[in-house]
């Protein structure tokens, strides 16, 4: 009943195409007609797929009566006519979704290698005819095979095509087109995944003719399809394959420098487990990949145009992590910014140990940077990239400890020497400065230097040799390459004995406090008891911060021996843990900033705030005085 309906329609219209004068299109080239308030008007085509291969067009401007045909709201072919009395326009018949399924726009030609359309004019299908409405590609469809045929092989009996061969009857769901090499393509919608038992199925990102422009935005492109050449992740690129086009689930880039991983000749997925230390491999129906080629550029040059694979994203315990800990870097790098600032504000905070702690703050605020930095947009680096930025973090964080470091040490050499309230020490502070700044700076340096060196180089064993940049933007530790120690050995041991080392001149510093306070008091000695009290206050703030970055320290120690993600309660214990870690530049803040002194110093600097404070003052004396006015009187 179907077959004879649509027939009974194909006949109409073909008598109307000839008697009725049914070939000229309605609008112009671009348009179609809307209904708006009962009238109908030619508007720019919304779905960009719609074409049209019309010799006569704009027939509605010429303002003469007739027919004419055009696209209707984007979604059917309809008759129009004009009136020859009143000139107005009226529908006289919707002919359904009348267009001819092409699978590249006109004046292109189908890439059977690469599933992709170039730029070709001319009508070289000779299934199109002129005065036709085209509709491009399949991209609604899910799986789509390729058919390569010779015309002879295929006959079109109305929105029917025939494989003659096959003895099939496509009814809808394709489209045809013709080869670079002149021959017929036959581009279908497969209903299951059963094909992929007999030919090679390849997942792509976006739906058919499209593909990502400036971020993973699907748009219309159709000149780039899937060129598996240009990967060395599938294994058999020049294979016939299937493709199965859109992807749900939010994915994220893939590289081979920092991850294992491949598509076999089944189109088998497969990916390495740092967990199990194996692979583990997943059936063509599970979406666990895509390869999509990705377009990004701005208004001078272009940033990125090549082939890219993509996996699924997860979002186990150690993905979120990153996720809260990268935002809670960024609240940590303001926090340091307004130490920063408030230290740079008040001269007298600046003398030698504020100078040491604005070092401090700085590198670790580089540290948390690089770090913040690479988790939000690691994504987008480039190799060279990913390793700059993986050096400069093992580098702001040695920077980070070795001025903690210094803090210790000069706190040993003011408060915890002989020479500690002599006085004369005062005058070499510059001299001081610039030997901390040329240890601060320069060890970690030299330091990363030769890191750097021994990564490009084999001097060193596999088990000793750093790994930067490949599957992650930072050194490797032994989670993500078993057998590799590199961390250990250049992060972790040099900060080890750095903490060691706090410690030992901690120790040494409360003894001698503790055996000079009672000469002190014995003495009665007024200026040494300030210059005593000022020293026991800075060892008091810089033990909080020592014991702060000790205990985080010590867990970073341990996780880099051991796997917190073996079990789902470690790994949450690694997530807080880690949290709380990335919370210093509010502790830094706390600890040097929250104070009174310093808030009186700030009201002082800023004439506002002073103003506020003298009169808050003003106010709670005058308060005072008539309260004892008042009791005098009663």
């Amino acid at each position: 009943m179907k077959r004879l309906l649509f027939t009974f329609l194909l006949i109409s219209s073909n008598i109307i195409l000839i008697h009725g004068n049914l070939h000229k299109k309605c609008c112009g080239d671009g348009q179609e007609i809307v209904e708006k308030n009962s009238q109908f008007t030619c508007e720019k085509v919304q779905n960009a797929r719609l074409q049209e291969n019309f010799e006569i067009e704009d027939f509605l401007a010429r303002n003469r009566p007739g027919t004419c045909v055009e696209i209707f709201s984007g979604k059917t072919v309809a008759t129009f006519q004009v009136k020859n009395d009143t000139k107005s326009v009226v529908k006289l018949e919707d002919h359904g979704e009348f267009f001819f399924p092409k699978c590249c726009p006109l004046d292109y030609r189908y890439n059977t290698t690469t599933h992709a359309c170039e730029k070709e004019p001319g009508n070289s299908l000779g299934f199109l005819k002129m005065d036709s409405f085209v509709r491009v590609g399949l991209p609604e469809c899910e799986i789509i095979s390729d058919k390569i045929l010779e015309s002879q092989d295929v006959k079109m009996n109305g929105k029917d095509l025939i494989l003659l061969k096959e003895m099939r009857i496509l009814e809808e769901k394709y489209c045809v087109d013709s080869t670079l090499d002149g021959k017929l393509i036959v581009r279908i919608c497969e209903s299951d995944y059963q094909i992929c038992s007999q030919i090679m199925c390849i997942h792509k990102c976006c739906p058919d003719g499209q593909s990502f422009i400036n971020g993973a935005n699907c748009r219309d492109t159709f000149t780039h399809g899937i060129d598996l050449t240009l990967t060395e992740a599938v294994l058999s690129p020049y294979d016939p394959f299937v493709l199965i086009h859109g992807f749900k689930p939010r994915i994220h880039r893939l590289s081979l420098q920092k991850y294992n991983y491949h598509v076999d000749r089944f189109g088998i997925f497969s990916a390495y487990q740092n967990k199990t230390e194996s692979f583990d491999h997943y059936e063509v129906y599970n979406r666990s990949y895509c390869i999509e080629h990705a377009l990004k550029h701005n208004n001078e040059k272009i940033l990125l145009d090549q082939y890219l694979m993509f996996a699924e994203s997860k979002e186990p315990p150690i993905a979120m992590k990153f996720f809260v800990t990268r935002w809670i870097k960024v609240v940590s790098c303001f926090f340091l910014i307004l130490t920063i600032l408030v230290y740079l504000l008040l001269p007298k905070m600046r003398n030698l140990f504020g100078k040491i702690l604005l070092n401090y703050c700085l590198s670790t605020f580089l540290f948390f940077a690089c770090l913040a930095v690479s988790q939000f947009y690691s994504s987008d680096f480039s190799d060279a990239m990913c390793r700059g930025i993986g050096f400069l973090s093992i580098l702001s964080s040695i920077w980070s400890f070795t001025w903690l470091h210094i803090m210790c040490i000069d706190i040993w050499f003011s408060f915890g020497t002989p020479r500690t309230l002599s006085g004369p020490l005062q005058k070499k502070e510059w001299k001081r400065l610039l030997c901390y700044s040329l240890y601060g700076w320069g060890f970690p340096i030299l330091w990363v230097a030769m890191i750097a060196v021994l990564s490009v180089t084999t001097i060193m064993p596999e088990a000793m040799h750093p790994i930067i940049g490949k599957r992650k933007c930072y050194l490797e530790n032994s989670d993500g390459r078993p057998g590799n120690y590199s961390y250990i050995i250049y992060v972790t041991l040099p900060l080890l004995i750095q903490q060691i080392v706090n410690t030992i001149l901690f120790v040494k510093t409360i003894l001698y406090c503790l055996r000079i306070k009672a000469d002190v008091e014995r003495m009665n000695d007024s200026e040494k008891r300030t210059a005593l009290n000022a020293s026991k206050e800075r060892l008091g703030l810089i033990m909080k911060l020592a014991v702060i970055m000790g205990v985080l320290f010590i867990f970073e120690t341990v996780s880099s021996i051991h796997n917190f993600q073996g079990n789902i309660f470690t790994t949450y214990i690694e997530v807080v843990w880690d949290s709380i870690n990335c919370l210093q530049g509010v502790f830094i803040f706390i600890i040097f900033i929250c104070k009174k002194k310093v808030y009186n110093n700030i009201c002082d600097k800023i004439p506002r705030m002073k103003a506020r404070k003298i009169s808050v003052s003003s106010t709670v004396t005058t308060q005072v005085s008539m309260q004892t006015v008042t009791g005098t009187k009663k």
